[in-house]
């Protein structure tokens, strides 16, 4: 059994409990591609779930299976906590992996934090509850940079993704072609980018370039950004499509 096999077996042994139960039972923080994985699965339209990740356009989410049958559910096991410097003036300009790294420097497990949102020198840091007031007591500093921590809500102005409307002029839909505009290098140069493992579609790496782009993939260029495609606009007079990203920023 292969990991992504395991991982499914998991997922649906929650589902079980849960219908068995009459209550919700909940995951881990799962990647986009476990989350996609499992979805794909025939056993999964069997039973009663959804992914929950703390605000609207989440990428880690976790599974809440079933329904409670005997009373108004419990609130999903999802915290948000911002973080800011103590002092703006003396800060540095962190990213994404100084937060993740303060964070598994407690001790805590990378399965137990979703999204990380890293915005004009603040963050946003959803997690399962059981780990919020770990983050409140002791996350103190990120680097050499002093910090602050607070209960954050689904609501912050953080939370709401910045996007940036990019066309693209391709000869198709294939990922190679669309990578390659969406990125502003020759296809040439995106080739070798499959084979090393620097693109990627629904967070999975992406080994195919052949395949077909849908609408409401997220397709992410190492280096470059990552945006979620929303397809085809219109085609020109030459047959080229002109296809509609939004891009991350």
């Amino acid at each position: 059994m292969n990991e992504s096999e395991e991982n499914i077996r998991h997922l649906l042994d929650i589902c079980r409990r849960a219908e068995k139960s009459g209550r919700r039972y909940y995951s881990s923080f799962l990647t986009p591609a476990e989350q996609d994985d499992f979805s794909r699965h025939p056993s999964a339209a069997s039973f009663q779930w959804t992914f929950e990740g703390g605000h609207e356009n989440a990428e880690r989410r976790i599974l809440a299976a079933g329904t409670d049958e005997y009373g108004d559910p419990e609130p999903i096991p999802i915290r948000i906590i911002r973080v800011e410097p103590q002092n703006v003036k003396f800060s540095e300009e962190l990213s994404h992996r100084d937060y993740l790294g303060a964070v598994m420097g407690l001790g805590i497990e990378r399965s137990t934090i979703g999204d990380i949102i890293v915005r004009d020198r603040k963050a946003s840091i959803i997690c399962l509850e059981h780990v919020a007031e770990i983050l409140l007591r002791e996350l103190t500093g990120i680097r050499k940079t002093a910090v602050r921590t607070a209960a954050g809500t689904p609501d912050d102005e953080e939370l709401v993704p910045r996007f940036e409307t990019v066309y693209v002029n391709a000869a198709s839909e294939r990922l190679d072609a669309l990578a390659a505009e969406f990125s502003g290098i020759s296809r040439s140069r995106i080739s070798p980018m499959f084979s090393s493992g620097k693109i990627f579609v629904n967070g999975r790496a992406a080994e195919d370039r052949s395949m077909k782009l849908h609408p409401g993939d997220i397709i992410s260029i190492r280096g470059f950004g990552k945006g979620k495609y929303e397809g085809i606009e219109r085609e020109t007079r030459k047959g080229r499509l002109v296809a509609l990203f939004r891009k991350y920023v």
